[in-house]
């Protein structure tokens, strides 16, 4: 092959021998092999060869330049970053299979790139030109290179719009019985499905009694099983309420489910919806922050990875309508800058950011207002119910899917806590001040207030007295959080143990000998706060400030805000919280080669989110429906109505179960051990692992083990290393996936997803919220029940309250918890009618407990006990060979 070559690779994990497989772009003629880029004798000077999922430039031994694939999607095709070709693969068919859709795809992109804006791709040939190595190479190639016939595309995203073509259903009016009739109306919901399309009497019951419940304005608590359609279910009769001129809210917890909203069910409905309009509303930091752009785009280019980032940057915002955080999760260029990006103060500037529609978080709050149906998730339903709801605008009904997380987050966003971060607010607001000098904000502020004649200049000196005031806080706060770093060791058992928080039992004790710094502390924040109002009351006597002007106060405004609200945490923390909270603190980590020491946080968070949310319902006058795959503990909704604030109230809240129309006899098996280690044995983790080696061995098909501690993962992981199975193009077998501490789980999941063979190693985020169907998934295996631990703060302080009302905790909370968690773990494993696939479960207190029966009856079908090995994996080999039988006949 000559030289000039653009070549296009994917690794290849030949048995004996790993290789790289490479084509010709952009015609992908033939397929050849590389062993050694840098010593392949037909990759000399000027040839390009693209290749690996990461963002990799080098030059190459031989005079040639290679480019990772992650650079070189990340600019192209800024909406679906990541290569086809990015994971090995032993079979050299599915390589080059994935390499000729990459060849495809390219040319698509490569005629994107050239219909973009001049001015633009000018900018993108200064971000990478000159650096080392230098991408003029690419640049020039993109330019000249002869294309396959094909239809010059504009820079416009490169998803497809969600719905498809869609038959039109008769119209459906709001009342319960009409609702039910069209979900089972083959002119109905029928028409918008097509020929595979069949009643689910579940769904239709289920929607009929949300209609009702809105319609007479009483609460509503649904369990509807895996199967049923709930999206469906309670988007049906919120349609029919929009189209009578009344608003409604959907508040999910994963934004998987947002998307299932927004891309799939509500476009179906979109002839019932007519000219009505949906949305989806984020939280402020799921926006990209103008200035953080304008201050991106204008750093300079140090290098070729700065260039990189920068290239990337513009062309993504070629393509982006909104602006979401959520499009660069795993952006290989873009992803490490999120921070840069999104995480502004929590105010938007009027001097940039309100001008005309160019801002992404006021462009999205007016779209909001403007939707008849709008999707939030939990956190921001909450904080515009705490804000008296202002953000979200008026509504007439409230929908709450996967309402048991509503608890969990509660708690989150109603807890209080103190670091060092807090400090870190405080900067960001305002600039971090230099030893002796003031904040660089304030100062710049100071000097465009001086120019505005003495009305200025009075309060530019406020500015100076501001500027004081801050350090001083500053100062003090430091004081305060060295005395709580030192109160550590006064924590029963802290020296012993690495464990995450740790109670405060007695926090007036423990704040006792901090009792002259917290008075000084809350001293120096009352006057700076009360510096911050004097500065604002001399501001307002200025005749219509400058917009830059504008925005430098804003954020002495922001200052204000953090100011005031630390002035209040210390003190709820050192006050001491009443019974219904539990104080906690939680050491500093050790970093590499220094002893731990100090706090990392100190906090206290509410013991029920039930008060909460039945004062929240009360004060919106809302009766909201609540639905969720797991609610109830047998038939008993008492845990979950308590949790939700939904007892104890009038009108009284109705509950229904819809039972998931999946026939689990037929399409899953559920097995235990007849004997293995107690869960609390020594060695039970190895043994887990030793399951799982077998498993990795001797079933091809992907697999999922679901653990409650990182540690546990990091066992098994041991033990697959030492059997030889590791992560992904490491040794033969699946590519093991462990998620770690700070693993990113929708990274993961997708990984796992696009790997032919793969076992995933996961704790508290996989056992519920991700959707594996089909293939994707078929052997789920459970380490242990998921039980809360029981020397956490928060689960020892309310056992404790149920306790002192004369409850049993373990039985009436922990018991009922942890079958709401198995529930949801098992529930990852049949997503569709056609799934199937084998639960295995290893805690042998399913048959050694009293309380074993209580999960047993949970779940959806009875376990059969297994002896050895070779007994497990033959009855594997049996439940599949019996399913893949059927399949064919």
């Amino acid at each position: 092959m000559a030289d000039g070559a653009l070549l296009y690779a994917a690794a290849w994990r030949r048995p004996g021998r790993p290789t790289w497989l490479a084509l010709d772009l952009p015609g992908a003629v033939r397929a050849r092999e590389i062993d050694d880029p840098d010593h392949d004798p037909e990759l000399g000077p000027g040839s390009l060869l693209v290749a690996g999922n990461g963002a990799e430039c080098r030059e190459l031994a031989g005079g040639g330049l290679l480019v990772g694939g992650g650079a070189l999607w990340g600019l192209l095709d800024p909406a679906r970053p990541l290569p086809q070709a990015a994971s090995a693969d032993d079979d050299p068919v599915a390589v080059e299979s994935a390499l000729r859709a990459d060849a495809h795809r390219f040319a698509e992109r490569v005629r994107w790139y050239r219909g973009l804006d001049v001015a633009l791709r000018d900018a993108v040939q200064r971000d990478l030109r000159g650096g080392h190595p230098d991408l003029g190479l690419l640049l020039d190639r993109l330019a000249d290179l002869p294309l396959p016939p094909g239809g010059e595309r504009g820079p416009e995203a490169t998803a497809p719009a969600a719905g498809g073509s869609l038959s039109v259903p008769r119209p459906c009016g709001a009342d319960p019985d009409e609702i039910h009739a069209w979900l089972c109306d083959v002119e109905g919901l029928g028409a918008v499905y097509g020929g595979d399309w069949a009643p689910r009497p579940e769904q239709a019951a289920m929607a009929r009694e949300v209609a009702a419940a809105i319609l007479r304005r009483e609460p509503l608590l649904v369990e509807a099983g895996t199967g049923v359609g709930k999206t469906l279910a309670y988007l049906v009769p919120l349609v029919a309420l929009a189209t009578q001129g009344r608003r409604a809210v959907v508040s999910t917890h994963t934004r998987a489910l947002q998307s299932q909203v927004l891309t799939q069910d509500l476009p179906r409905l979109q002839p019932l919806l007519g000219d009505r309009r949906f949305r989806l509303l984020m939280g402020r930091r799921n926006y990209l922050c103008l200035r953080q752009q304008r201050a991106f785009l204008t750093r300079p280019v140090e290098d070729l990875a700065d260039g990189l980032r920068t290239a990337a940057l513009r062309l993504w915002l070629a393509i982006t309508d909104e602006g979401l955080r959520e499009e660069l999760a795993d952006h290989p260029l873009l992803a490490p800058c999120l921070g840069e990006l999104f995480d502004a103060a929590d105010l938007c500037l009027p001097g940039l950011c309100w001008d005309g529609d160019r801002c992404y978080v006021q462009r999205a709050r007016r779209r909001a207002r403007e939707a008849d149906i709008l999707v939030v998730n939990h956190a921001l339903l909450l904080h515009d119910l705490r804000q008296g709801r202002t953000l979200l605008g008026d509504y007439d009904a409230l929908v709450i899917d996967e309402a048991h997380r509503l608890p969990a987050v509660t708690l989150e966003t109603h807890a209080v806590a103190c670091g060092l971060r807090r400090l870190t607010d405080l900067d960001d607001a305002l600039g971090a001040a230099a030893p002796g000098g003031a904040p660089p904000r304030l100062e710049l502020a100071a000097r465009r207030l001086a120019a505005h004649g003495p009305s200025g200049e009075r309060a530019a000196a406020g500015c100076a007295d501001l500027g004081r005031a801050l350090a001083r806080v500053q100062a003090s706060y430091r004081r305060w959080w060295q005395g709580v770093g030192d109160q550590l060791p006064a924590l029963a058992g802290i020296a012993a143990t690495d464990a995450g928080r740790f109670r405060v039992r007695d926090p007036d004790a423990f704040f006792a000998p901090l009792r002259p710094q917290t008075a000084a502390l809350l001293e120096d924040l009352a006057a700076a706060a009360a510096a911050q109002a004097d500065l604002a009351g001399a501001v307002g006597d200025l005749d219509e400030p400058e917009p830059a002007l504008q925005d430098d106060l804003a954020q002495v405004a922001v200052a204000g805000q953090v100011l005031r609200l630390l002035e209040h945490d210390v003190a709820f923390l050192a006050t001491g919280p009443d019974e219904g909270w539990v104080t906690w603190v939680e050491p500093a980590r050790a970093r590499a080669g220094q002893a731990r020491g100090g706090a990392a946080l100190l906090g206290a968070t509410l013991l029920e989110s039930g008060g909460v949310l039945r004062e929240a319902w009360l004060e919106a006058d809302l009766r909201p429906v609540a639905t969720s795959a797991t609610l109830a503990v047998g038939e008993d909704f008492t845990h979950m109505l308590d949790e939700l604030g939904l007892s104890r109230r009038r009108p009284s809240t109705r509950t229904l179960s819809c039972p998931s129309p999946f026939d689990y006899h037929e399409q899953c098996r559920i097995l235990v051990p007849a004997r293995f280690p107690d869960p609390q044995a020594a060695g039970f983790d190895e043994a887990v692992g030793q399951v799982l080696a077998a498993l990795a061995r001797a079933v091809p098909r992907k697999t999922m083990a679901l653990f409650t501690s990182y540690r546990a993962i990091r066992v098994a992981q041991e033990v697959l290393a030492a059997h030889g199975f590791e992560g992904p193009g490491q040794g033969a077998g699946p590519a093991v996936l462990a998620q770690g501490p700070r693993s990113p789980a929708a990274a993961v999941g997708q990984q796992f997803r696009r790997l032919p063979r793969a076992l995933l190693l996961g704790t508290a985020t996989f056992w519920e919220g991700v959707d594996f169907p089909g293939d994707d998934l078929e052997v789920l295996v459970v380490a242990k029940l998921p039980f809360l631990v029981p020397t956490d703060p928060w689960v020892e302080a309310r056992c404790e309250r149920l306790q002192a009302t004369g409850e049993n905790p373990f039985t009436s909370f922990m018991v009922r918890d942890a079958v709401l968690r198995l529930r949801q773990g098992f529930g990852r494993l049949i997503r569709r009618t056609g799934d199937r696939g084998v639960v295995i479960i290893l805690d042998n207190r399913l048959h050694t407990k009293n309380y074993g029966t209580t999960f047993l009856g949970a779940l959806p079908a009875l376990p059969a006990i297994y002896g050895d090995e070779a007994d497990l994996l033959a009855r594997l080999g049996d439940f599949f060979g019996r399913a893949a039988a059927r399949e064919q006949t």
